[in-house]
């Protein structure tokens, strides 16, 4: 059997780093003829061994939208690209008899001819797993707004039948329970929906316990960032795009002890998400002085110093497909104190994880006036960020539940992640002047503040690092694999693709299970 991986780009990122996880799997085992990875060309995350060993084949119109499209050029679109593909893959000697497809994000929107592309190779007889990293309606509008615009859809059911194509000979597979139960809930057959978390790389475990390497490591930093001789140290170490939610990675700042520092280690590349880092960057300079940007940037220290010299790994994360930061921190040693995503932890604390030092929501106290004022912005922020859709597409606000809000009955209160970035930075000044309003905070948050104070016991480290292992390492996630791929070759080839009947939209099933964080799709600070 040939497996054929297919994927816009082979980029570096988490989609690629995914992907040869699997050739990894696939590599170790014999039944396994050839394994071919198609793009649009991008493969600079690609290791270059890695090309002795598996085929990397180019189609250029998998590549990410270019233009608009409207529904005439989507359709020649489809045609053209299917044909293009089942000729590469017939040059190969790939066939619809000896060949599963195994697609990644193939309803993301980054590329909108491709669901009708998967739909027309499965009524074609060919098999596809399809997995799904991130969904198109999860606070992507643009994307949504162009798949909308290249299919003509004047109803969600028509976006819908398109994304999400049913038939035996496709299977889908998700990174967490939640996002399948929501493939079922909306419709597809329970048999045609697995979970296929990421693989965690536990065989590379560097467990940073050691105080002498610690504090040569934080020496490196203390130098590296100017920081006084008795600084601690914390790392978030992400790009900081806008679902990482830096605002509150710099209130969490103002919350620390006096000399515990924190740094954010990576800006982001595309010129959205970097300019909003750097507008959050510029707030830092003058609320939050002990909050460190740019921190993996320095070339007089390693990825590893930061890592070895926090006392923990932090994470205010609004949005996250899988959570791998849940699970890495502690394969170094060190314990998370983060913003909990329940659909995502949800499967991390079955496997018997505990992340108790994680945070549901971190209220921040005003009047009652001031509260309903950021609900109406809050409600106003939503509404412009769908704004460009047609009102009978857009989502169903009224589901939202306003989860982060502060459910005591008090009303002088709120979670700072609903805020919009505005509010965040007013309140940040705010805090940064009034002493007595940061104190009340903490008061609030004690397990918060102990947690930021604090590195996690041994114990508890390593007793994490076992439920990894067990779950989400490497025999796991290939268990999982190959029982996806099993069920594809038993099940029957039907030559057409089922238009399901549902009762619920799906843009409202992703949303409903979750607060918006108006932070998602900030477009500016004023």
């Amino acid at each position: 059997m040939n497996i054929v991986l297919l994927h816009c780009h082979y980029d570096r990122g988490g989609v690629t780093t995914v992907v040869l996880n699997q050739v990894n799997s696939l590599l170790r085992d014999p039944k396994i003829e050839g394994i071919y990875l198609i793009s649009s060309g991008r493969s600079s995350g690609l290791p270059l061994e890695l090309t002795d060993r598996v085929h990397v084949l180019s189609l250029e119109s998998l590549e990410y939208d270019q233009e608009v499209y409207d529904w005439d050029a989507t359709k020649k679109r489809i045609e053209d690209v299917s044909d293009d593909l089942l000729r590469l893959m017939r040059s190969h000697r790939l066939s619809a008899d000896n060949t599963l497809l195994h697609w990644h994000n193939h309803s993301l929107g980054k590329n909108t001819a491709i669901p009708g592309v998967v739909a027309r190779v499965a009524i074609a007889g060919w098999r596809s797993l399809l997995q799904i990293h991130d969904f198109a309606e999860d606070f992507r509008p643009a994307n949504y707004a162009g798949i909308i615009r290249a299919i003509g859809a004047e109803e969600p059911v028509c976006v819908e039948q398109y994304l999400y194509p049913s038939a035996p000979q496709i299977h889908y597979a998700t990174l967490t329970r939640s996002d399948g139960n929501i493939l079922k809930e909306w419709g597809l057959p329970e048999e045609r929906v697995s979970v296929l978390p990421n693989c965690v790389d536990v065989g590379s475990v560097d467990p940073c316990y050691g105080e002498h390497e610690k504090a040569e490591a934080m020496g490196r930093v203390r130098q590296a960032f100017g920081l006084p001789s008795d600084s601690r140290w914390s790392i978030y170490p992400v790009r900081g795009i806008r679902r990482k939610n830096v605002g509150e990675f710099l209130l969490l700042s103002q919350l620390s002890d006096e000399d515990q520092y924190s740094g954010i280690t990576l800006r982001p590349s595309s010129p959205v998400e970097k300019k909003s880092y750097l507008r959050w960057k510029s707030v830092a300079e003058s609320v939050a002085p002990r909050a460190v940007f740019d921190a993996g940037e320095r070339s007089s220290i390693s990825f590893r110093d930061n890592v070895v010299a926090s006392d923990n790994i932090i994470s205010t994360s609004v949005a996250e497909g899988f959570g791998m930061a849940y699970l890495e921190p502690w394969l170094f040693g060190r314990g998370v104190v983060a913003r909990r995503l329940n659909a995502v932890v949800a499967d991390f604390e079955d496997s018997g994880m505990n992340l108790s030092r994680c945070y549901n929501s971190l209220p921040v106290i005003g009047d009652p006036e001031w509260v309903d004022h950021c609900l109406k912005a809050h409600q106003l922020s939503f509404q412009k960020a769908w704004k460009q859709m047609p009102d009978a597409m857009r989502p169903v606000a009224t589901q939202f539940r306003f989860l982060g809000k502060v459910s005591s009955g008090f009303r002088d209160r709120i979670d700072f992640a609903l805020l919009t970035p505005k509010l965040q930075a007013d309140f940040l000044e705010r805090g940064y002047r009034d002493k007595g309003l940061m104190q009340a905070i903490r008061n609030d948050l004690p397990d918060l503040v102990r947690s930021l104070r604090g590195a996690e016991e041994d114990a508890a480290i390593a007793k994490n690092v076992q439920r990894i292992s067990e779950r989400f390492g490497f025999d796991s996630n290939k268990r999982r694999l190959f029982e996806c791929y099993e069920h594809l070759l038993g099940a029957p080839i039907e030559g057409k693709v089922d238009s399901l009947d549902n009762k619920r939209r799906m843009i409202d099933l992703v949303l409903g299970r979750q607060s918006f964080f108006p932070c998602r799709t900030e477009e500016g600070l004023g």
